[in-house]
């Protein structure tokens, strides 16, 4: 009994030996195991405290931290917002300005596009039943005030038109023109030096003062003649005064005579387009060298030339 009694004791102390290095007294320290356990807990106590403590500051900086960054970037997204917002409004209006503008060129445009088909048939159909005299604007000059027109209508269509039915009416209303000017005598049937014009000069052969019915183009001989206007050959011919000679009539009075050739090449009858190679320039007839004497008729009466060849 006292064994197990003795042994039960000794279980509930820790005993420390100090043994001293200047001197041989040994101390024994003892020991309740309880408080030793009890100092033990508060010891991981306090440093699970301490590190705890030191963690939640951590976290709450970190938390700090993020709170400012989350009311930074919730400030910046929403002055982001404003300003999509107010661009957004800004767009918005361009585009509504942008197609009400289109719509109103559109609308000028059909309106441009029927005057322009409006005054193309009102003049053809004029110009069928009478041609300008010298003195006053042509055909080429209308022609070309026409070809103006469109182009600058079809440089709005491009940009603006809402269909291609506009192109469509004004190349409906271009190829009437070209079909017109097809038979105008504007191209220019040699290129040369002019020696003559049309009016009054000295005669080079007897010297006297005579009025002078057309255009002389000097050049060289054996140069190909082309027709000024499409049309039908009525004349190819010797003359006295042209010597060969070819005549064409292009319809509504208008007839181009082409004289002193050296070779003809069409036939009284024949049909030519404009740009048709029809002579070569010689010196038949009355002449005093190689030309091409170059005449336009309206309705049987002489008229500057120059007033229709293209400059």
């Amino acid at each position: 009994m006292k064994k197990g009694k003795a042994k039960s004791s000794q279980k509930k102390y820790l005993s420390v030996v100090l043994i001293p290095h200047s001197s041989g007294n040994v101390k024994v320290l003892r020991f309740n195991a309880f408080y030793i356990k009890l100092a033990a807990f508060f010891i991981m106590l306090a440093a699970v405290f301490v590190f705890g403590s030191i963690y939640i500051s951590n976290m709450k900086k970190e938390n700090e931290a993020l709170k400012r960054d989350i009311n930074e970037l919730y400030v910046t997204t929403t002055e982001q917002g404003k300003l999509i917002e107010s661009k957004t409004e800004e767009i918005n209006k361009l585009k509504e300005e942008s197609a009400a503008f289109r719509e109103n060129v559109n609308d000028k445009i059909e309106e441009f596009t029927d005057k322009f088909n409006k005054i193309t048939d009102e003049y053809l159909e004029e110009r069928s039943k009478t041609v300008s005299r010298s003195g006053v604007r042509n055909e080429a000059d209308f022609a070309s005030d026409l070809y103006q027109l469109k182009k600058s209508l079809d440089n709005l269509s491009e940009l603006y038109s809402r269909s291609r039915l506009l192109n469509a009416d004004l190349e409906t209303a271009e190829a009437k023109i070209s079909a017109f000017m097809e038979t105008i005598p504007t191209l220019w049937p040699v290129r040369g030096r002019i020696t003559d014009e049309y009016g009054y000069r000295t005669d080079p052969i007897n010297g006297r003062r005579k009025f002078h019915t057309g255009l002389d183009i000097a050049a060289d001989r054996g140069t190909s003649i082309k027709a000024a206007a499409g049309g039908k050959v009525i004349m190819a011919e010797r003359t006295y005064a042209t010597g060969l000679t070819v005549k064409i009539d292009h319809g509504r009075g208008i007839v181009t005579l082409y004289g002193h050739v050296s070779k003809l090449l069409v036939k009284p009858g024949q049909t030519v387009e404009k740009g048709d190679v029809i002579a070569r320039v010689g010196s038949t007839g009355r002449s005093t060298g190689p030309h091409l004497h170059f005449e336009i008729h309206i309705y049987g009466s002489t008229v500057n030339p120059l007033e229709y060849l293209e400059d």
